[in-house]
């Protein structure tokens, strides 16, 4: 999982040669809903896929690397034991979509991924910020959540 963060977002002590190639603004990312899963499409025509019934946390990034500077991202992360999870961008076609659905995770904080948009459109970067983490805040049962999610917020950001 974390190879795609990698290649997404390198890291330090990457050179330039090692890093992935630009992304095209004109190819955009494309994210498929499905009851069971979220499916992303990659302009480099790599695609990624994360169960609903293994998503552990969602994480805003405001990145400072180019070309990805002042652009807002989610991370679907997975179970450390899925080897899933998926990088979206906010401009990805059905982005509106997949918000509905993360919406309706119990506990999303939509507030964190406000201030981050809104941070995105002032051209600044933030500290990763995770706007819902799986059992965080459960107080038991099931959940009408996609894939039967429950869990709460989270009030700590995350550097990376």
């Amino acid at each position: 999982m974390i190879g795609w963060l990698r290649r997404i977002f390198p890291g330090q002590g990457r050179t330039q040669a090692s890093a992935s190639p630009p992304r095209d603004p004109s190819e955009p990312f494309i994210i498929n809903l499905f009851d069971d899963r979220v499916v992303v499409h990659r302009p480099d025509g790599q695609r990624e896929e994360i169960a609903w019934d293994t998503l552990e946390r969602v994480v805003v990034r405001v990145s400072n690397r180019e070309p990805w500077a002042g652009a807002a991202w989610l991370i679907l992360v997975g179970a450390p034991d899925s080897g899933q999870g998926c990088v979206v961008p906010a401009d990805a076609a059905n982005y509106a979509a997949l918000l509905e659905q993360l919406r309706a995770l119990p506990g999303f904080n939509q507030q964190k991924l406000d201030n981050a948009l809104r941070d995105a459109a002032a051209g600044k970067s933030r500290t990763d910020a995770i706007c819902w983490k799986r059992g965080a805040g459960e107080t038991g049962g099931g959940s009408d959540a996609p894939g039967g999610n429950t869990g709460g917020s989270d009030n700590a950001g995350r550097t990376s």
